[in-house]
Parts: structure tokens; C-alpha cells; sequence
């Protein structure tokens, strides 16, 4: 029975191979959209999921409850406090990460990204051990390696076993001694490293005692993260930890908070590509695009079993049950869906690495086909559970002698279909249209100075000898094309990091209850000559002025001043508050992402170097410029080799890369479902003329024109697109103006756009129906009578 069932299914398959091959390759490219979606939703949210007791671990952090301000960092004075107030707190680590350049005796020079931490951090951490000590970090300068690290640098993991590493960026710690090596960890971590080192520098933050309480706050360098018991009230802890500030030393302006580590990725960590939101937004559109494609492809073949309802009448006259009769539509149909399954899988393949690179996320393949056998798994039951109905009915149909209107009935769940893909199809290309306009609008938003022209050296260590620093500034000096070189401690990203943010200061005419939040921006002098900022009042920084400060307009207005220039503001920066005098009032100009406002900003002359340089250069002369450059830091210095320049522009257009990808996305889902929806169209508009072939032949009859009959269909379609714009253009407006949200500079979606979308699917939908329509019209009414 099987047999015949499956020479029966592919007989009609080649049978009708036109409606066939479209619903199938519609529901396989639904699949190949939706599966990679949901696979990097799961990924985005199993950020270090794989740590045992993952659900339990918490990282600590402290919020300044006026003014918001969020402190990612504690002190280790802080971490003993709350050992000895919380017993559920005992499996805690602190540490902090930093780049160190190191050397061995065969390699001259090697940049590991290393966690500063002692062995609480394997507690809360699990590692798997490949080689060396279990507790590889029992006393100070015992270092740990990656795999990777350890076979880059000693060719083998078990000979890195108590090899010597020396740091030659803090080149006063002693050797380290290599006595473990851990797997590499998996890239969805918010903990990656090359090495995991004890110094005494951490020893003594964990171990120091107090002169004050202030230092509880003051001291915080480092993230502390703690794993409890499965037993404890996560709830009543947090309640408990942010009141004791206020138990430990009557602190009312801060509160402790836990967050989980799952968490910590998108509400920590500002500078991420992609928001939450997007990618849930993503997934959605997967869903709506799937159940776009599965109407599509039940309509499609419910409409193909009504065809056959003479084959199916026939197999009943000659015995056939009504079971055997579902029984064969259900198996046919299970075969169409594994049919379907085959090339959606290649296609998932095919754009896995096409997907990886634009998301720059590792796909792992057997992941991947795990989640895609559940997703077909899920397909092919609710595909089987929502056709069981139908072939009920079609089943007792052919049990009986039924007339072709009561066999086709009335076409309303297809139009239904019809009205429901064209409406996902309205909200795909409005996103993508909207995104679009977006991105056409924040490339040519006037960022308030000129980065044309200006060159970032990116990679340099806060650790970097001055000196060294020195010499690599007048080496750059010396180049013709250079005309400035300035230091200030910013990178274009996102959003300000919380340690430019400072609320305790103060002015002439602040009230007690104000708590703003100001970004300060150590500099030079020649920060505004370099980034051609345009100066309101007064001037920028002198080079003696060391307790001069800069203004942007909105610290002005923050700040309530008529006559800012001379007016003594005391900041709280670093050891103590000091005087600063306002010597100049800038144009607000954008530092940071569009996606939030400016900031009221402070610029001041920096002690130190911040080792962050901005190269002014000749106009049209960047890319000669970062050739030199290229050429001269290896010479200089082997640290360097890891420093390299890049165009101040293409690190704000990196900022925009999340919706680059978002409109790629949208365009691509926008596309497939459109061509799916013109397929149910085109099936739909097949079957309805050649169902509705009497009452044609009876309008022409009756002296209709073929132009009538055109209309009448046309009419007809036209309906179906504005009643499904009448859900889909509100829906996409408040999507997408929620979206737009994330940006403090927007743009306004007008009305011109969504009709303009409207217009073109009525276009493409009249086109796609247009050869029926026209072969239906321009029939033969005595043909279609005498067949009738």
C-alpha cells in the first residue's frame, strides 16, 4: 500500500508540477530564513549558558539612584563586606581584564587578552582542564593559558607546562609561570580569554583594609560575579543588597544590584552591534513569513486534492474507504513536506556561512541541523493537524455525487490566505524601506565637525611607556601629510562608557535636588584644530591650562548658565574635587552613536596621556598617511604590531553596520515573501477563472467587453491589497516608529511612503494576474458552454 500510495503522490506531483514546485520551494526558502534567525536568537541569549549552574550566577554591580548612573565595577573591599554579611555570597570572584603584552623565549612579542583573577574565579567559572594543575592559580604570577595560546606559543599543550612568559608591558611584574592549560572558551561568552593571571596587585585589592568607608566606593576596579545556592531567595537577597549601602555606612545615593550572567551581554555592555529587540523583531518576522508560506502552501495543494476530486470519487466507487482515502492525502502530503524539507535544508547550507560573516557569529552545523529537524518536525505536524479538516471534507465529497460548485465551494480561506501573505509581505518592505531612509539619513547627518580627514591609531595600551609614546608622536609629527596630532580619551561607539560619566560636581545656581550626568573627555590643546569644532565663546584649552574646562551647548543649558565663560565649576574627577574654570563654549557635535542624544560633555586638559590619538591629515592624503604609519610602528616597537590606523569615518559607519545587516535582512524576507504571495496569487487567480468560467461566458453573453471582464477581476485583487494594507500599514507604523525609538535623531515615516508601498504591490499583484485574467476574458463563450 505504501508503494502505491508513493507512486500515486509523485504522479500527481509531476502531474501538476507548476503548483507543486511553488508551494514547495516557498515553504523550503520560509525555512531557510526563519531557521538562521531563530538559531542566532537562541545564541544571543545562551551568552555563557554552558557554565554549570549558569542559572545561578549573578554579577554585581551598583547604581547611583538619583541621577542613574550604572558602576559595572566594585572593590574587593566590597566582595569581603558581603561574604560577611551573605552567607548564600561565598562562591564570589573578582577580577578585571586587560590587554598584556608578553613575550617568551621564542617569541619576541604576543598580545593576550587575560583575566587578572586567583582561583575563586575556576569556583564560579568552571574551566576544562587540558594539561596542569586543577588549581592552577594557587599563588601570585601562576598564569593559565588557552589552548590555542599554548600551541601558538610552545607547539604543544603539555609542553607550556611550567614554561616562563614575561610581561613587557608591565614590564616590573616578575615572570609568569605557565601551570595549566584550559579548552578554549566558546565564543558566546562575555568572558573570552587568551590567559588567566595572578598578581599580587589583585591579592592586595582583595586583601586591603579600609581607612574610611568611602573607600568601599572609591576603590571600584573590579566585576565581581557570585554563584549561590540553588535553594537561595534570589528575590529577598536583591532587597537585602540594596539597602546595604544604607546598612553599611547610611549611603543613600547608591544600591547594589544582581543581574544574571545571561543578562549581563545586553544590558551591561553598551557598545553591542545589535539590540535585543532587533533580534527579537527578527525571529517575529521569521514567524510571520512562515505562516505566510505554510497558507501558501496548504492553499496551494488543498486546492490541488480539489482537482482530483473525480480520482478520488473514482478510488470510493471502486471500494476505497473514507479513512483510506484521508489516509492517502495525508500520506501524499507528508511527502510533499519532506520533499520541501530536502532543499530547505541546502538552502540552509548554502547561506549558513553567508549568515556567520554577516553576523559575525560562529554557526555550529550540528546546532544548526538540531534546530532545523525540530522546526520540520514542528512543520510537518501542525501542517498535518490543520489539513485533517479539509481532507475530512473532501473525503466525504467524494464519497457522494457532488456538483463542481459544492466541490470548489466558496474561496474564502484562500483569500484569507492571500490577504494574510501580502500583509506580512506590506510590513517586510516597509521595515526595509524605513530602515533604508534611516541609513540614508544618519550617513548624512552633519555630526557637528569634520571627520573627513581624520585618522584613529586604534590598539595602543593605557599601559604604554610614555616615552615610547613620545617618540612614536614625533615620529608622526615628521610626516609631511600629518597637519595635527591630538590625544582624547573617546572611541566612536554607541553610547559614553559609564567611566566618562561623573554627577558630582558643582556650579553657581545648583540646587541640592539636581543629580545630572555629565561626560568628561580628557584632552589637549589641540583637539579642536584637529577636529574643526566650531568654538561659540571664548576659547578651547591652552597648553598651561590645567584647570581650564570647555563647555558643549547642552552642559550650558544643563547647567542653567547666561554667562558661562569664567565660571568656577568643581569636579569630582579621579582624588578629590578641584576648580576648574570654564574657558570656552563649544557647538554640541556628535562623539558617539546617533542612537542616543548628545550628551552635556567637559572637556579638560588631561594630566597623563590617554593614549588615544586622533591624526589630522591632509585632505585626500588618509590612505598615503596610513600607509606610512603601517610601515613606521613595527619599527618602533613590537607592541605595535597590534596597533593599527583606520579612518575615523569608517569607525562611525561600523556604528551603523547592525543596520546595514537589518536592512540586508529585511530586504531579503521583504523579497521572499512578496514572490510567495505571488505565487498564492497566481495560483489563486488560476483557479477562480477556471472556476468561474460559465459566469464569464454569461457576462460576454450578456455584451460584456473583454476590458469589463479585466476589470471585474481586477477590482477584485485590488480589494484583496487594501484590506490587507488596512492591518499591515498600522502594524508596520508602530513597529517600526518603536524601532525607530532606539535613535535620539530620527526620521518621521510619512504617508507618501506607505501609500507608495500600496501602490506598487497593487501594481505587482495586477501583473502577476494579468496572463489569467486576459486568457479568461478573451475566451470563447460557446467553448466554455458547450464544455460546461
Amino acid at each position: 500500500m505504501v508503494i502505491l500510495y508513493l507512486k500515486i503522490a509523485f504522479r500527481n506531483l509531476w502531474k501538476y508540477k507548476t503548483q507543486s514546485l511553488t508551494g514547495t520551494l516557498s515553504l523550503a526558502f520560509a525555512l531557510a530564513c526563519f531557521v538562521p534567525a531563530l538559531y542566532w536568537m537562541c545564541y544571543e541569549t545562551s551568552y555563557d549558558s554552558f557554565y554549570p549552574g549558569s542559572d545561578h550566577i549573578y554579577r554585581i554591580y551598583s547604581v547611583d539612584k538619583q541621577s542613574g548612573k550604572v558602576n559595572e565595577l566594585v572593590s574587593g573591599i566590597l566582595e569581603r563586606k558581603l561574604q560577611e554579611q551573605f552567607p548564600a555570597m561565598q562562591a564570589s570572584s573578582v577580577f578585571f581584564v586587560e590587554q598584556n603584552n608578553c613575550s617568551s623565549e621564542k617569541m619576541p612579542y604576543i598580545r593576550l587578552h587575560t583575566i587578572f583573577a586567583d582561583n575563586t574565579f575556576f569556583s564560579v567559572f568552571p574551566q576544562a582542564v587540558i594539561c596542569g594543575n586543577a588549581q592552577p592559580l594557587q599563588v601570585t604570577n601562576n598564569i593559565v593559558l588557552s589552548e590555542t595560546v599554548a600551541v601558538r606559543m610552545f607547539g604543544d599543550a603539555e609542553k607550556a607546562i611550567g614554561q616562563q612568559i614575561k610581561s613587557t608591558l608591565f614590564d616590573w611584574h616578575p615572570p609568569y609561570t605557565v601551570t595549566a592549560v584550559l579548552k578554549d572558551p566558546p565564543p558566546n561568552t562575555n568572558l573570552p580569554f587568551d590567559a588567566i593571571l595572578y598578581i599580587e596587585d589583585l591579592q592586595k585589592q582583595k586583601s586591603f583594609i579600609e581607612s574610611s568607608v568611602k573607600q568601599i566606593w572609591s576603590f571600584a576596579t573590579l566585576q565581581m560575579y557570585v554563584k549561590l545556592p540553588p535553594y537561595t531567595d534570589v528575590d529577598g537577597l536583591a532587597e537585602q543588597l540594596r539597602n546595604f549601602p544604607l546598612q553599611l555606612d547610611t549611603n543613600t545615593k547608591i544600591e547594589l544590584q544582581m543581574m544574571p550572567v545571561g543578562d549581563v551581554r545586553y544590558h551591561l555592555n553598551a557598545d553591542v552591534p545589535f539590540t535585543l529587540n532587533f533580534i527579537r523583531l527578527l525571529v517575529v518576522a521569521g514567524v510571520l513569513l512562515m505562516f505566510s508560506s505554510l497558507f501558501n502552501f496548504l492553499n496551494l495543494h488543498l486546492d490541488l486534492f480539489r482537482q482530483r476530486i473525480r480520482e478520488l470519487h473514482l478510488r470510493a466507487v471502486n471500494g476505497a474507504s473514507g479513512g483510506q482515502l484521508v489516509r492517502q492525502m495525508m500520506f501524499e502530503l507528508e511527502c510533499v513536506i519532506l520533499l520541501a524539507l530536502l532543499p530547505a535544508f541546502a538552502f540552509i547550507l548554502i547561506v549558513r556561512p553567508l549568515f556567520s560573516g554577516l553576523l559575525n557569529i560562529e554557526i555550529n552545523v550540528s546546532h544548526l541541523t538540531y534546530l532545523f529537524a525540530v522546526c520540520g518536525i514542528g512543520v510537518m505536524v501542525l501542517m498535518l493537524l490543520v489539513a485533517l479538516i479539509p481532507f475530512l471534507r473532501l473525503s466525504r465529497m467524494a464519497m457522494q455525487h457532488l456538483s463542481k460548485s459544492q466541490i470548489y465551494g466558496q474561496p474564502v480561506l484562500r483569500r484569507m490566505a492571500i490577504v494574510l501573505q501580502l500583509a506580512v509581505s506590506v510590513v517586510f518592505i516597509i521595515a526595509a524601506m524605513v530602515v533604508m531612509i534611516q541609513m540614508h539619513f544618519v550617513n548624512h547627518k552633519d555630526m557637528g565637525f569634520e571627520r573627513n580627514g581624520i585618522i584613529h591609531l586604534s590598539g595602543l595600551s593605557w599601559y604604554t611607556d610614555d616615552d615610547m609614546l613620545t617618540v612614536l608622536k614625533n615620529k608622526l609629527a615628521s610626516i609631511p601629510e600629518i597637519e595635527n596630532i591630538t590625544d582624547a580619551y573617546f572611541e566612536p561607539q554607541h553610547d559614553v562608557s559609564t567611566a566618562s560619566l561623573i554627577s558630582d560636581l558643582e556650579w553657581p545656581g545648583k540646587l541640592s535636588s539636581e543629580k545630572p550626568v555629565f561626560c568628561v573627555i580628557p584632552t589637549d590643546s589641540k583637539f579642536a584644530e584637529a577636529f574643526k569644532v566650531e568654538m561659540l565663546k571664548g576659547r578651547w584649552l591652552d597648553e598651561g591650562g590645567k584647570y581650564q574646562i570647555v563647555l558643549n551647548e547642552e552642559a550650558v543649558r544643563v547647567m542653567g548658565l547666561n554667562e558661562p565663560i569664567g565660571t568656577v565649576v568643581r569636579l569630582n574627577i579621579f582624588n578629590g574635587g578641584k576648580d576648574y574654570r570654564v574657558a570656552g563654549v563649544v557647538k554640541d557635535f556628535h562623539l558617539f552613536s546617533l542612537r542616543s542624544r548628545i550628551h552635556p560633555t567637559i572637556f579638560f586638559m588631561s594630566d597623563y596621556p590617554t593614549k588615544s590619538l586622533y591624526i589630522r591629515t591632509i585632505p585626500g592624503k588618509e590612505q598615503d598617511v596610513i600607509r606610512q604609519i603601517n610601515e613606521l610602528l613595527p619599527q618602533l616597537d613590537p607592541s605595535f604590531l597590534d596597533v593599527y590606523p583606520v579612518r575615523i569615518s569608517e569607525l562611525y559607519d561600523k556604528l551603523n553596520s547592525s543596520e546595514q545587516v537589518g536592512l540586508k535582512i529585511f530586504l531579503v524576507l521583504a523579497t521572499v515573501c512578496l514572490l510567495i504571495s505571488l505565487f498564492g496569487i497566481y495560483a489563486v487567480a488560476s483557479a477562480a477563472t477556471r472556476r468561474r468560467r460559465k459566469e464569464v461566458a454569461i457576462h460576454k453573453v450578456m455584451g460584456a467587453e473583454a476590458g469589463d471582464i479585466i476589470r471585474m477581476f481586477f477590482r477584485e485583487y485590488i480589494l484583496l491589497v487594501i484590506i490587507a494594507g488596512a492591518f499591515a500599514l498600522p502594524l508596520a507604523y508602530l513597529v517600526m516608529s518603536n524601532w525607530l525609538q532606539g535613535y535620539a535623531y530620527r526620521i518621521n515615516i510619512s504617508l507618501w511612503l506607505l501609500v507608495g508601498v500600496i501602490t506598487g504591490v497593487i501594481i505587482l499583484v495586477l501583473l502577476t494576474v494579468l496572463g489569467q485574467v486576459w486568457k479568461a476574458a478573451n475566451s470563447n463563450p460557446a467553448d466554455v458552454v458547450k464544455s460546461e
